[in-house]
């Protein structure tokens, strides 16, 4: 009888967790969706960007902090930084090997809210994303600074897409050197070991 009991009342989690949970996804054809890389070296500043990701949310809207999951995809061979060849030198062997290793991926495995935890329509929440991000066949925990802003369906952003609205905007920073990427003598000065990784994106439901 104890154990039936149990069982009913971990079923009775289980549904009521999957009640709150919404799944958005992105439109990888929405060139709005970017993701953008920033070195700053000491003779040179790049800024690579690559417009249109695939990316997915699935979230409690009553606590964004419960058992979220998330995945952010984005084609290293799109990234443009404004110079043709140097963008050619970018996915060559010697630097990101996109032939070998064509995807930069964020996997989400935490939310931590830094003020609301509740979806409200038009709120502004900061967070930490909490992930393993994968770069160059190296994967590694990252923790990035970010935003999530919640909107109901409405006349305005049935505009943008139909259903519930998620905007994300997130930050962090990756080292080269720890996911085996070796900077090239040739660019010593021109390109920095610290790159700033910035995501943005609307999803929908």
């Amino acid at each position: 009888m104890k154990s039936k009991l149990k069982l009913a009342g971990f079923l009775i989690v289980i549904l009521s967790i999957n009640l709150f949970a919404q799944k958005f996804s992105a439109d990888p054809k929405d060139l709005r969706n970017n993701a953008t890389f920033v070195s700053e070296a000491p003779f040179e500043k790049i800024v690579g960007l690559s417009s249109g990701l695939d990316a997915t949310v699935t979230i409690n809207k009553e606590d964004i902090t419960k058992n979220p999951k998330g995945n952010v995809k984005v084609k290293i061979g799109t990234i443009k930084t404004g110079i043709a060849l140097r963008d050619k030198h970018l996915i060559s062997e010697n630097w990101l090997y996109v032939e070998k290793y064509p995807n930069a991926e964020f996997k989400l495995k935490q939310i931590k809210a830094q003020s609301f935890r509740e979806l409200v329509d038009g709120r502004k929440i900061k967070v930490t994303f909490v992930g393993n991000f994968t770069v160059h066949g190296v994967t590694k925990e990252v923790e990035a600074q970010g935003e999530i802003t919640f909107f109901k369906e409405s006349e305005q952003t049935k505009l943008k897409a139909l259903g519930n609205l998620l905007v994300i905007s997130a930050k962090f920073k990756i080292k080269l050197s720890d996911y085996g990427v070796v900077i090239p003598s040739m660019v010593v000065g021109k390109l920095s070991e610290d790159v700033v990784i910035s995501v943005d994106f609307v999803a929908s439901n």
